[in-house]
């Protein structure tokens, strides 16, 4: 019997996404006995026709106000089927059926493996009568009303220092990307046939921030620098007010675009007073590019306070050396080659939130000056990368 696949009308996609979160307390205390907090934020996003995908946002944690000691963010996935209609136009009786597909993807800060969840779902068959010549009634017509078909719950607790650093600063945002990919198909068997489905759905986040007072873990980091001793050497230096009865250690830490922060080694404190400290890092195969430093300090638990961000230019020869012009600019983008190295090179620019605002492939043949984009006022970094090499430079821009 030949199978007949109508058309489908998709006449809204409500997408809810119901991030559901218990909130439970954590029965650890924080460093000095002082109870831990936490810092909630909830947010319900609606999707209209067509929407498959949007970002959600959520203030990132004052270090001057306190402590993260973890992240919590629970995903409660729930899929709509408004509206089911299938009407038999054969003059003899006949079958149907529907099935909805979807999956649902989260990405962004924390997340290491994409939270995902997928559904597959049929639904049938349903006797369908010879048609009576009236359309939208009658046993040769089926619907159903308003039915949630699925419902996921996908969790994930970030309590590892280091990811937990990417949720510090002040005036930014943690940025999390909902995708949805949700079709539904109705199918009439035998002769000529009409079959839609209508489905919904919404997205609500719960993005929790475990928290400790900030009186709890003084930061002990006075005068920090960082300083060139050589091109492809750098030493980090400050001075460590120490506190003879707390337990903590300090690691210096390096980042290639300002967010993501490797350690590059830690240093024991010393004892009493004002000591200073020192540590070295050098780059990995003469790799030219703008480097950030901090300091981290550790205590017993895990606990972390940071320093602020310092930044260096360290230098290649046989990357071309290269400047933002001008900068701070109005809202002008360009920049300028110093040298007369030729290539092919992408320019990525991502804002405060490290979203990515401007993708562009660029050809240098010496020493010139190209205009890039025109960006809006905030703070941005530049990336430049050598599509030969790979090798690639990072610097900041301000737009006024």
């Amino acid at each position: 019997m030949k199978h007949v696949y109508s058309r489908i009308y998709s006449v809204t996609i409500l997408i809810l996404f119901l991030i559901f979160f218990n909130h439970l307390s954590s029965n650890a205390q924080c460093s000095g006995g002082q109870p831990s907090g936490q810092t909630a934020f909830d947010t319900t996003i609606m999707f209209g026709s067509g929407i498959v995908s949007t970002q959600v946002k959520f203030p990132k944690f004052d270090p001057s106000t306190g402590m993260v000691t973890c992240v919590r963010l629970c995903v409660t996935i729930r899929g709509i089927i408004d509206t089911v209609a299938l009407e038999n136009f054969s003059f003899a009786a006949q079958t149907g059926s529907y099935t909805y597909n979807r999956k649902d993807t989260i990405t962004g800060p924390g997340i290491s493996t994409f939270l995902t969840s997928s559904a597959n779902l049929s639904f049938g068959p349903f006797p369908l009568a010879a048609n009576n010549g009236m359309f939208g009634s009658g046993p040769d017509f089926y619907s159903n009303g308003s039915d949630t078909v699925l419902t996921r719950v996908l969790c994930s607790n970030i309590s590892d220092s280091a990811t937990i650093a990417q949720f510090y600063g002040v005036n930014d945002s943690v940025t999390y990307n909902y995708n949805i990919d949700a079709d539904a198909v109705g199918v009439v068997t035998g002769g000529s046939s009409l079959a839609f489905v209508l489905s919904s759905a919404m997205v609500n986040f719960h993005f929790e921030y475990c928290t400790c007072p900030p009186v709890a873990l003084p930061l002990n980091i006075r005068q920090f620098s960082v300083s060139k001793q050589a091109k492809d050497k750098v030493e980090l230096k400050w001075t460590g007010y120490d506190d003879p009865y707390t337990f903590y250690h300090y690691e210096g830490e390096v980042s290639r675009d300002g967010f993501i922060f490797t350690s590059i080694g830690s240093l024991p404190k010393n004892g009493v007073g004002n000591d200073t400290y020192r540590l070295t890092y050098n780059t990995v195969n003469g790799e030219t590019s703008t480097y950030f430093f901090r300091i981290k300090q550790v205590y017993q638990g895990g606990f972390s306070r940071y320093s602020n961000i310092k930044q260096i230019e360290l230098e290649n020869s046989d990357f071309p050396g290269f400047s933002i012009y001008p900068n701070p600019s109005s809202d002008i983008v360009g920049i300028k080659f110093d040298n007369s190295n030729t290539g092919h090179y992408n320019i990525q620019i991502y804002n405060s939130q490290g979203q990515m605002m401007v993708r562009k492939d660029i050809v240098v043949t010496g020493a010139s000056y190209i205009r890039v984009a025109t960006l809006e006022k905030g703070a941005y970094w530049v990336k430049l990368t050598d599509m030969k090499s790979q090798k690639t430079c990072v610097n900041q821009l301000l737009i006024k």
